[in-house]
């Protein structure tokens, strides 16, 4: 799997959010990207079951997407599906692989502070199934009390996402790509870096002060060797932290405190149980994230960065 951000398919389902989505999209020059792809899987409940005018409808707002990125210079392709009960997720992975994408972008929509949050059905399954790295967008919603006034919104503008990257590493092969990746972005772009390591409550030993020092000396030093790489590469401060306790609660709190811009992570790692820990930690991070998330799965082809 090549971890090149060249080509986006971005996901659309033509509400609201993606004309948010579509707004964020020029910024993403400095991720190296130069081809969009929009795409929009509309499921169909039967032969005849979407008027002639309804699709059209859908196929001139996302022509109208199209002409306002070509006009900063992408090059842009449109795709449609209209299938009879299509599954959203499988067809964007679908056409992902088709179109030869590099990485996929969608929107993570949820509720506001008075309402349950809720991780759209469409990102859950992408980030479960999908071998392509995942950009997602996070959106909420206004607080206002009446329903009908309420406006879905960008939480953290996509714009500054290589200012301030924390990059949480449980040391695994998948966070050795997420990093790999991180070299390749962070260069002329970030003013900071925050290499962050959790000790998880459970891991074995924890509970004795003798092993979690020695824990504790080993994984700083393997920050500071990433450290050292950074350095050599880029100007921007880099800190490093090891944390203690549920790795979803630190990676959230220190991205809030030290207000960045976007956390860079493996979507699968080691764990007390075979590759289900960062795989758990990363969905419970997007689930609730303030910030722009991407996700780097784990390496299904042996290639490298390009």
């Amino acid at each position: 799997m090549n971890l090149r951000f060249d080509h986006a398919l971005v996901a659309l389902d033509q509400s609201e959010a993606s004309d948010i989505i579509v707004d964020c999209l020029g910024h993403f020059e400095k991720f190296g990207t130069k081809k969009f792809t929009l795409f929009t899987s509309v499921s169909v409940p039967y032969p005849g079951g979407l008027s002639s005018s309804k699709e059209e409808n859908y196929k001139a707002r996302i022509e109208s997407y199209s002409e306002r990125l070509q006009s900063m210079g992408y090059d842009v392709q449109t795709e449609m599906s209209f299938k009879i009960n299509s599954y959203a997720p499988a067809r964007i992975m679908e056409a992902a692989k088709e179109l030869e994408a590099d990485f996929i972008i969608i929107a993570n929509r949820g509720y506001n502070k008075y309402r349950e949050f809720l991780l759209g059905s469409t990102a859950t399954e992408l980030l479960q199934r999908c071998n392509l790295p995942v950009y997602l967008i996070n959106l909420t919603v206004s607080d206002e009390t009446e329903l009908e006034n309420r406006k879905l919104y960008c939480i953290k503008s996509c714009k500054d996402s290589l200012e301030h990257i924390i990059y949480p590493t449980d040391f695994s092969t998948t966070s050795d790509r997420a990093f790999r990746v991180l070299k390749k972005l962070a260069p002329g772009y970030a003013k900071k870096i925050t290499l962050l390591h959790v000790q998880a409550t459970g891991r074995p030993g924890m509970n004795d002060p003798k092993k979690l020092q020695a824990f504790d000396r080993t994984d700083t030093d393997r920050l500071k060797e990433l450290k050292t790489e950074l350095e050599g590469i880029l100007d921007g401060e880099i800190s490093v932290k090891v944390r203690y306790g549920s790795p979803v609660k630190q990676i959230l709190e220190n991205a809030e405190a030290d207000e960045a811009t976007m956390i860079l992570m493996g979507s699968q790692g080691r764990g007390y149980v075979s590759d289900l820990f960062m795989g758990g930690v990363c969905h419970q991070v997007i689930r609730n994230a303030q910030i722009p998330v991407l996700t780097i799965p784990a390496d299904r082809s042996r290639e490298d960065v390009s």
